[in-house]
């Protein structure tokens, strides 16, 4: 089991839940969210995420008027994801903490590997692996 940019939209118990599954079917899970809690990327997200929709949206596939529309006239669309980039931000996970919520579950015999490793493009991402021990 594989989880990529999306354990940040779960709550802890819910997380946990998922960590239980993989631990009662035995079967090894691997957690990878992008990104840090930090002031330098919500101001990031502030200033370059619209920006860059301001520069790229007329040029998206398939093209459509109410992209325009909700873009540049009505700015939903850069609020929005403002919005939803400020959220993700502040509900990500260290490392420490994934490995927390692994470790509270009980009579599990998985081996845990937790840490931070940068991409191609120096973005830190958390990760949790766990692994049933045979």
């Amino acid at each position: 089991r594989v989880l990529f940019s999306a354990i940040h939209h779960f709550r802890p118990q819910q997380v946990k839940q998922i960590l239980e599954q993989a631990v009662n079917a035995k079967v090894p899970i691997g957690i990878f969210d992008g990104g840090e809690r930090n002031i330098w990327i919500m101001l990031g997200i502030l200033v370059l995420h619209p920006l860059g929709l301001l520069f790229v949206t007329p040029f998206l596939k398939p093209f459509k008027l109410s992209r325009l529309f909700f873009t540049y006239l009505i700015p939903l669309i850069p609020l929005y994801t403002i919005w939803d980039g400020l959220v993700s931000i502040l509900r990500l996970y260290k490392p420490e903490e994934l490995y927390k919520i692994a470790h509270s579950i009980p009579h599990q015999q998985y081996h845990w590997k937790y840490g931070k490793v940068k991409n191609k493009l120096g973005i830190k991402v958390a990760y949790l692996i766990g692994v049933p021990l045979k």
